[in-house]
């Protein structure tokens, strides 16, 4: 059913310079020590950050209360090819996080509360803009720019039923933005469908989200974790500049601004982990995330109004509303890992961790992304009396996706390729109390 004017989807128009791959927009390996392994142990492991982050219940199984902060930079390059030319992109940043957990004595409850970013993405082309649009026109060299950045803030709470057994829940709130700056081509609107305008459109909101998890511990070598986010529905205020100059020539001026407010979503997501102290100094892991893309990410509306420039309003109204199609599939994500104590004090980790693109290569362009789907990790920690020190590093990396014919209107992306590689440094500090 159309949304109004005034509430309505805009695209996900993304690069994964902060980490999606199969798991799309969404990040994975929160803090130094998961992300050394890829996120493998993320249901099961006892830290405060990945507690909090991924399955509370694991909140339950920390032995001291604690405090942890993490500094992960990250570096995306990417290259885009059509029609025989190349274009490059390379994008860096820094990301923060932290969390503090803290039990009463023996109490069965631990509570927690952390800051983390979900998503952190960004996309920074310099091209050409092809002629499209109706009679083929061109914006000439421009910004092709987009981004979505998603910062969740929460509280948790976990309660142990025995030793073995433990619950646990979060809910906080979860700042975003999403950014758009480049040509846009009008999919399917009665009116304007294939019209093309430069658009620049900033919106941001808050949003409440949850996460609920189990965590069983059958015996000390085994551990189970299960863990479920609801999917979010994310509200957004803003505003809109188009520039007509190309596609209305003659009139004057050739800009006009708009309020826009956007809903986007992120996708239910539900996970299984399995922890296993294999030998006295090894430990194997292993997660397995279910992604329900197609409830969240199959078509997208763009809606703005109350236009302010008379000359274009009297020709297309002050609304404009459009459905773009995404079809993103429900995908499976898995991760491997491995943590070897080389001494008391060091401990060595690895992981490897897979899924399959979500998207349609037909509909795959530089503004959303061709997401890699393969990361390996690599992780050291060292631990003296309370404090511990842990460094990652990944690298994320797929085959190069091509489209032949796009699936958009004026085939803009036909016969072009887009290929990923993401690398990214973490470093994190956790003290016991």
């Amino acid at each position: 059913m159309p949304l109004p004017p005034r509430r309505a989807a805009v695209v996900f128009a993304l690069a994964p310079l902060g980490f999606a791959m199969g798991n799309g927009v969404l990040r994975h390996g929160f803090g130094a020590a998961d992300a050394g392994t890829a996120g493998a142990f993320a249901e099961t492991r006892a830290d405060a950050l990945t507690a909090m982050q991924v399955n509370p219940a694991s909140l339950a199984a920390l032995g001291e209360n604690e405090w942890t902060f993490s500094l992960r930079g990250v570096t995306g390059d990417g290259e885009f090819t059509r029609s025989g030319r190349r274009y490059d992109m390379d994008r860096s940043g820094v990301i923060p996080e932290l969390a503090l957990a803290w039990r009463d004595g023996d109490s069965p409850w631990t509570f927690g509360v952390s800051v983390a970013a979900l998503s952190a993405l960004e996309a920074d082309w310099l091209y050409p803009d092809a002629p499209g649009g109706i009679g083929g026109i061109s914006y000439g060299l421009v910004g092709h720019d987009s981004g979505f950045k998603a910062v969740r803030g929460n509280a948790g709470v976990s309660f142990a039923l025995n030793e073995n057994l433990s619950f646990g829940a979060t809910i906080g709130a979860l700042y975003s933005e999403v950014d758009f700056d480049a040509p846009f081509i009008f999919q399917s609107n009665p009116a304007l469908a294939g019209a093309k305008v430069d658009l620049d459109l900033n919106t941001s909101g808050w949003d409440a989200i949850s996460e609920f998890g189990m965590l069983w511990r059958p015996d000390k070598r085994w551990s189970v974790g299960i863990h479920a986010r609801p999917k979010v529905t994310l509200e957004h205020e803003g505003s809109a500049v188009a520039d007509f100059s190309a596609q209305l020539p003659g009139v004057t001026p050739t800009y006009n601004h708009y309020e826009a407010v956007t809903r986007n979503a992120l996708p239910l997501v539900a996970g299984l982990g399995i922890s296993w102290q294999a030998a006295d100094r090894l430990r194997l892991g292993m997660s397995a995330d279910w992604i329900q893309w197609s409830a969240a990410f199959d078509q997208l509306e763009v809606g703005l109004s109350q236009g302010t420039n008379p000359v274009i309003n009297g020709a297309i109204g002050p609304n404009v509303a459009d459905r773009v199609p995404v079809g993103w599939k429900d995908r499976w994500v898995i991760a491997l890992g491995a943590e070897f104590d080389l001494s008391d004090s060091w401990v060595l980790r690895g992981g490897w961790r897979y899924g399959e693109s979500p998207q349609p290569a037909a509909l795959v362009t530089p503004l959303n992304a061709a997401l890699p789907e393969h990361t390996l990790a690599l992780g050291l920690g060292w631990k003296s009396g309370p404090w511990s020190l842990d460094a990652s590093y990944e690298v994320q990396f797929g085959d190069a996706r091509k489209v032949a014919t796009s699936g958009y209107r004026a085939g803009e992306y036909s016969n072009s390729s887009l290929d990923f590689t993401v690398q990214a440094l973490t470093f994190g500090v956790t003290r016991r109390f």
